[in-house]
């Protein structure tokens, strides 16, 4: 039975494609048309017209225009406004070093430079109380100071005010009166404590918000009519205006976006535990799923600039099917960061790229066939001879087909080491693991991976190269509220009323989502300075809970040690488009079983290449073959055997299994 329950579409624009994923009036279908760099809601248009004749009421969208933004500096100009005193804030930052034995390293700059942060003489103490006022005159010389600067938008983040926000509150009441700019107030986006790691957040949404709100505003002027909300960095969908808002939220919605869906098609096939393996065009992003739920982290980076909202924990490296295979100084080959993106792509793809890239690597071995469409709306067909000539100029390899499987090595042993970093470096035994491969390029190395990490089994969804936007729709309306309140839980019996924040926090999350509420907490024992995240049940012991989460992540616990509530977080989610995995998809017609000639661990031998759409659940494919379909390739080696399960997975075995 088909699991849609209403018109929507969910779009994922990525470095390379924008993936499209239509629901509704029958079977689901997707799409990939080619991103458009200098303005993404073309593409996205362009897709959602590719993929559905109606109008869709409904959009779901995962962005990287905030993430392109800050990565690119391409960030309007700030004002950063903080407490006299630490005008350095974000250039003294904390005393940990990226590299610890880089004699060269250099920290990445901040957003706002010295000239443009501008102090005010006022100062909160710890517990919320005025030490310093906030006189009216100094409010005025404030404000004339910022005006001066001509700020695009202007970041306010003074000392302790999430204990007490009355300072901010106003300031930003006459900063609004006399400018015409994004405000950005720390108090409202992250009442929580350590100050660097929120004067960066609130500098990080304030240098974002005008781009983004320029890009919404396109957005709605394309899509008239439409609902459409946004993918948010914590695995759930926010409103236009939240966004808007606070678009700090964003700058992680791609990864965010795949790895609910590989969540989702795990729980499907009846594994809580997994590794998500997301290669797409520009990067390989992969995160642990314990118990059915992607890892949140409690603090992110981008650019080595750490911003702390909700986060799912995606560890990302420069190794994707556009990414450029080089040879370095000592001869040594190498494969990304770099990527030839969406123009002028790899090679093969014809639009004027010449740079080898893994891409042209997987076509030059057979495993992409000679004029094979990349997907429904993508104007795209495979040059294989334009793939050779490009490893061709690749130096110290006798034929580019050797060269071509150093490419797949190399690229292979990167990705390898970002699955272990999380999971067998969080110390999580691989065996316990699903590997659930999707992007365009994962289920190329499905396989080869789950086999070398030593992972049950690999998953290649019904739809492995649009998965992203398909869990744009499985992802719930999503809203977090947090507020630091410092308290200790004594063993005695007399622990604190938490029970009225908790229910504040409730009501201001439910006035962005309406759904149902979940108590989470930060603590730690006393003495200690880093927190612990945990699920709490009214009437919980937190204590109780400290100690068993302790001994999980370090083998043991201090049950004789004060517990110190630090944060506390109500998290409402509510129901998403599609509430499991669908099965529904339209595959197209099957094509006729055939078989290619492919280059696999050094050898050229005789594959099987079938048709995604012609499997039905209980099939068995032995290697070396090909599964392809229209928006990725499955590649067997000659000892992998794969199943179709009844969700329409494929469940892929090495041949040690």
């Amino acid at each position: 039975m088909p699991t849609s329950r209403r018109s929507a579409a969910g779009i994922d624009v990525g470095g390379t494609f924008t993936d499209v994923v239509v629901t509704g009036g029958g079977r689901l279908r997707a799409v990939k048309v080619p991103t458009t760099p200098d303005d993404q809601g073309e593409g996205l248009a362009q897709g959602l017209r590719a993929a559905s004749d109606a109008d869709v009421p409904t959009v779901a969208h995962g962005t990287t225009t905030a993430t392109n933004a800050v990565l690119e500096r391409n960030v309007a100009t700030t004002v950063l406004v903080t407490t006299d005193g630490f005008r350095d804030v974000l250039t003294i930052a904390r005393q940990d070093r990226p590299s610890l034995y880089d004699l060269a390293v250099v920290r990445p700059a901040p957003l706002v430079d010295r000239e443009h942060v501008v102090t005010v003489v006022e100062r909160t103490a710890g517990d919320g109380s005025a030490v310093v006022a906030l006189s009216d005159d100094e409010v005025d010389r404030l404000v004339a100071a910022v005006a001066a600067l001509q700020p695009e938008s202007v970041a306010v983040s003074l000392l302790f005010a999430y204990a007490g926000p009355e300072h901010e509150q106003r300031l930003c009441a006459a900063l609004a009166k006399r400018l015409d700019v994004p405000i950005t107030r720390s108090s409202a986006l992250l009442p929580e404590l350590r100050e660097y790691e929120r004067a960066s957040t609130c500098v990080l949404n304030a240098a974002v918000a005008p781009v983004m709100r320029r890009y919404l505003s396109g957005l709605r002027d394309r899509l008239p009519g439409t609902e459409v909300t946004v993918m948010t960095s914590g695995g759930g969908v926010a409103d236009l205006a939240t966004v808007a808002e606070f678009p700090v939220h964003t700058l992680l919605s791609g990864p965010a976006a795949g790895v609910v869906a590989a969540a989702a098609v795990a729980a499907a096939a009846g594994h809580r535990d997994a590794v998500a393996f997301d290669m797409g065009g520009t990067s390989t992003d992969t995160c642990l799923v314990r118990h059915g739920r992607p890892e949140i982290a409690v603090e992110a980076t981008i650019a080595g600039l750490p911003f702390r909202t909700p986060a799912v924990a995606v560890h990302s490296v420069g190794a994707g099917g556009g990414s450029l295979a080089w040879v370095d100084a000592g001869g040594a080959l190498r494969v990304g960061p770099g990527s030839a993106g969406a123009r002028p792509g790899p090679a093969c793809y014809g639009f004027g790229g010449t740079k080898p890239t893994v891409t042209d690597a997987h076509a030059a071995l057979g495993h992409l066939g000679d004029g094979r469409a990349l997907g429904s709306g993508a104007a795209v067909t495979l040059d294989r001879a334009a793939a050779v000539a490009s490893l061709e100029t690749l130096e110290g390899f006798d034929d580019p087909l050797t060269a071509a499987e150093g490419v797949l090595t190399v690229v292979r042993a990167t990705m390898a080491r970002a699955l272990r970093k999380v999971s067998t470096e969080r110390g999580v035994d691989p065996a316990g693991l699903v590997l659930v491969a999707y992007g365009g390029a994962g289920p190329l190395h499905a396989a080869a991976l789950a086999s070398e990490l030593g992972c049950t089994a690999a998953l290649v969804p019904p739809a492995p190269g649009v998965l992203s936007a398909l869990g744009l729709l499985l992802a719930p309306p999503r809203h977090e509220a947090s507020r630091t309140v410092m308290a200790c839980w004594t063993r005695d019996g007399r622990p604190p009323d938490l029970d009225g924040v908790y229910d504040e926090l409730a009501q201001e999350a439910k006035t962005h989502v309406q759904g149902r509420a979940r108590r989470l907490v930060d603590c730690r024992y006393l003495g200690q300075s880093h927190e612990l995240r945990l699920d709490l049940n009214p009437g919980a012991d937190i204590a109780a809970l400290l100690d068993e989460a302790h001994r999980e992540a370090y083998g043991y616990s201090m049950p004789d040690e004060t517990v110190e509530v630090v944060t506390l977080r109500v998290v409402v989610e509510g129901d998403p488009v599609l509430p499991e995995a669908p099965r529904d998809w339209d595959q197209g017609e099957a094509q006729p079983e055939r078989r290619r000639r492919i280059g696999v661990g050094g050898e050229q031998v005789d594959a099987r290449v079938v048709d995604r759409a012609g499997l039905s659940a209980g099939e068995r494919l032995t290697g070396p073959a090909l599964v392809e379909q229209p928006d990725s390739t499955t590649l067997l080696g000659p000892d992998d055997v794969a199943e179709v399960d009844a969700a329409g997975n494929l469940v892929l075995h090495g041949g040690a299994h």
